[in-house]
């Protein structure tokens, strides 16, 4: 148990009122757990929380070498949570700075832990998991920074090799078909009928919905609440689908406010969409705002064809 942070020289707070901060972070304890994608809830899997304090106390000390003191505190509330047997989650790269290459790796990986907790994975592979998890916030926070390529490189390589474990368990490669033995056929027949192959159901992805709201509205319409029907159908129709909600506004109002109301406009069609059996695990919600019009317009027009959300059910988002 890890009650008692130790920092080093570089890395201790400078001033009384720093210190008075920091205890009282201490004495709030998982309440900060949202801050960093994590919840005060408590933990299903209690050897899943034993090797992840392990982990995120030696990122804590990692960082505490490096005299970098805010990601030292970060990582130890993190080992903390988890001691204390809360809900410790991976990173949110929706949080960070990144490129668009590295936010769409962290995007995918990030999927990916969440899956393997939520198929029950802490249970059969826990130092595994927390392994990847660990390294995933390693990698997430030195990527970010820029300051250490080298360790962030070493911390994806560990991720992959941690995930190349888990990922078959929670989808595994289909049993072979039997091969069934025909004849050969006579080259010499020309008119036999040509059999076509048969469509697999992943050539049908991706399957795209589109619902539209009133004007600066995030509420459901009856139309709207028809499309979410059929859309939730063909989710659970591809159940190891991935699903992308993308919220968008006309030009009425400022960007900042459109922004905000293309993401109250996703997050009602995602709660839809749960309250339809879908996992929230496999939704990715995406606010655009004015900025990507389908009917391009002068600003401050009111367009309704551009007071949309656009439901996209595919593959490796």
């Amino acid at each position: 148990m890890r009650y008692q942070r130790k920092t080093s020289t570089s890395g201790r707070l400078p001033t009384l009122a720093g210190a008075l901060l920091a205890a009282i972070f201490v004495a709030m304890g998982p309440g900060l757990a949202a801050s960093w994608g994590g919840s005060p809830i408590p933990s299903p899997y209690a050897t899943y929380d034993s090797a992840l304090t392990t982990r995120y106390a030696a990122l804590s000390d990692m960082e505490s070498a490096d005299g970098d003191s805010s990601d030292e505190w970060h990582f130890w509330y993190k080992s903390r949570d988890a001691d204390g047997g809360y809900l410790v989650l991976p990173e949110d790269p929706a949080h960070r700075v990144l490129s668009d290459g590295d936010r769409a790796y962290a995007r995918q990986a990030y999927r990916r832990l969440l899956r393997a907790y939520s198929s029950g994975m802490p249970a059969t592979r826990t130092a595994t998991l927390a392994d990847a998890q660990a390294n995933f916030d390693c990698w997430l926070n030195d990527t970010e920074e820029g300051k250490n390529p080298a360790r962030a490189d070493a911390c994806r390589q560990r991720l992959e090799d941690s995930m190349a474990l888990i990922d078959p368990q929670i989808w595994p490669a289909p049993a072979p078909k039997p091969v069934k033995q025909v004849a050969a056929i006579d080259a010499t027949v020309t008119d036999m009928p040509v059999r076509q192959p048969q469509r697999l159901a992943a050539a049908a992805l991706p399957v795209r919905h589109l619902l539209f709201f009133r004007l600066n509205s995030a509420e459901l319409t009856p139309e709207a609440l028809e499309v979410l029907d059929s859309a939730a159908r063909d989710a659970a129709a591809f159940p190891t689908a991935d699903i992308r909600v993308a919220g968008f506004t006309d030009r009425t109002g400022d960007d900042e406010y459109n922004r905000k109301l293309s993401l109250r406009r996703t997050a009602a069609v995602s709660r839809a969409l749960r309250a339809r059996g879908i996992d929230v695990i496999r939704v990715d919600e995406v606010a655009i705002g004015e900025t990507t019009q389908a009917f391009p317009t002068a600003d401050n027009v009111a367009e309704p064809r551009n007071r949309r959300v656009e439901i996209e059910i595919g593959l490796g988002y």
